[in-house]
């Protein structure tokens, strides 16, 4: 049966629930159990606050407050964040273009669709579980709601104006603005003395992004058509024309390790923002438990560098078989992951030196200690413990990419560095590290069998 001009039955409901089995139900039985793992846990932590909230006497003065704080500020950076860590995630029209739905409705079903994530229904579901336990505090819970949709409409607008290439239009300046307000209101929302201005930060960072969506829907949803969006294939030249610039090596390394080092350096940001925060707020100590994860490069490990060859599985077998295991895979190891860690420690003593008191600035001397064991812990991850990384890198696969065993001692090592309060103490454990990355560097440059053969099987059988 044909629809008039603009519709075209209900396809929604249709899409909404292929959307929702997809995301929260997979065919595969190890993502149900993931996902049903996930909610159990949100559920769990939604009824412990919600006890907190119904049972306030148990907490001291002012802890209440902050908590409601806290929640906000999670909610609205999480769901900010969902469509722009590990990657940016362009707005595509959910129906193909000669389908006789207008480019308005396009944009509205593209919305409804893109709430659906796992990130964005596990934060949704602790809210909600939160309110049902302690339904006296609606009104600050009901704000989280807002909170919620209100982070997922200006993170849709900002990715709307981008992606029919309208990012000089007022509307994308206005959403900044909302951002500023948002960063201004929940940074004074932990102060309890906060004036007026926080109130109206509130305002606009809550509201703004809704009526932002209305004036978005009306005045550059019409531009949400093949004929004003760029073109995939010219993006994806640009993006070729930028790593045909690198060596075959990197523009390898970067096209399977960009989506999990962009998430590595968006978290050291944050969590060292976070951090520098709570160290003028309520003194270094706050921050003492948490500094060592951004501060030293442990991150781009876990995630990458502890499974380097792993991440270059094709060049490394091929290499295996026509030349064994040689000092070529340990030089690019070393090229490729020094790198990074070099970057990641330049970045670290940047924000040390341009964020963080005075007296924290003896921590530098932390970096390169940690770049050089965690350097050495890398080449026994990707070298003993590797395994091929075959499928798409997203935020839900990132911490399975590497050796668990290699990862938890990347982590241990951090900390213990950082929380050792003799510097004697540190360079031992690093100097102890370090050099025991010469056992497999030996056995590398002498082309040992018994290791050529594990590393073989480890990526072609796993």
């Amino acid at each position: 049966m044909a629809h008039p001009s603009g519709q075209l039955g209900h396809f929604l409901p249709y899409l909404l629930g292929r959307q929702l089995r997809a995301v929260f139900w997979p065919g595969a039985g190890e993502g149900r159990a993931a996902t049903l793992l996930l909610s159990l846990i949100a559920v769990a932590y939604a009824l412990a606050l919600g006890y907190s909230l119904n049972h306030t006497a148990i907490l001291s003065a002012g802890t209440l407050p902050m908590l409601l704080a806290g929640i906000n500020t999670m909610l609205f950076v999480t769901v900010l964040l969902a469509d722009f860590l590990p990657s940016y995630r362009a707005v595509q029209r959910p129906l193909p273009e000669p389908l006789p739905v207008s480019a308005r409705l396009n944009a509205v079903t593209a919305f409804v669709l893109d709430l659906v994530s796992v990130r964005r229904g596990l934060l949704l579901l602790f809210v909600l579980v939160v309110l049902l336990v302690a339904p006296a505090f609606w009104r600050p819970l009901g704000l989280s709601l807002l909170v919620w949709l209100s982070a997922a409409a200006v993170s849709f607008n900002l990715r709307l104006l981008l992606s029919v290439g309208r990012w000089r239009h007022p509307l994308f300046w206005l959403n900044l603005l909302c951002l500023g307000a948002a960063a201004v209101w929940l940074s004074q929302e932990f102060d309890v003395t906060a004036g007026p201005l926080a109130y109206w930060a509130a305002v606009l960072a809550v509201g703004g992004p809704l009526l932002l969506w209305a004036a978005a829907l009306y005045l550059v949803a019409p531009c949400f058509s093949a004929r004003y969006m760029p073109d995939q294939a010219e993006s994806s030249s640009a993006e070729g024309r930028w790593l045909g610039r690198l060596s075959p090596e990197w523009k390898m390394y970067l096209r399977r390790t960009r989506p999990a080092l962009l998430t590595a350096v968006g978290f050291k940001v944050l969590m060292m923002g976070w951090s520098a925060y709570m160290v003028y707020d309520s003194g270094i100590s706050s921050a003492k438990s948490v500094l060592y994860l951004p501060l030293l490069p442990v991150l781009s490990f876990t995630y990458v560098n502890n499974n380097l060859l792993g991440y270059l599985w094709t060049a490394t077998t091929d290499e295996l078989e026509r030349l064994g295991l040689t000092g070529q895979l340990l030089r690019r190891y070393l090229r490729l992951a020094g790198t990074v860690v070099l970057v990641d420690c330049l970045l670290s003593a940047v924000l040390l030196l341009a964020v963080f008191p005075r007296s924290m600035w003896p921590l530098l001397g932390l970096l390169p200690l940690a770049g050089s064991a965690l350097m050495a812990l890398g080449i026994w991850g990707s070298f003993w413990k590797a395994k091929p990384i075959v499928k798409k890198i997203d935020f839900s696969t990132m911490r399975n990419n590497s050796s668990k065993l290699i990862s938890i001692c990347s982590v241990g090592l951090a900390a213990a560095l950082y929380l050792m309060p003799w510097w004697w103490a540190r360079v031992a454990l690093a100097l102890v590290v370090t050099l025991s990355a010469l056992v497999p560097v030996r056995r590398i440059l002498s082309n040992h069998g018994p290791t050529r053969r594990q590393l073989w099987h480890r990526l072609m059988h796993a």
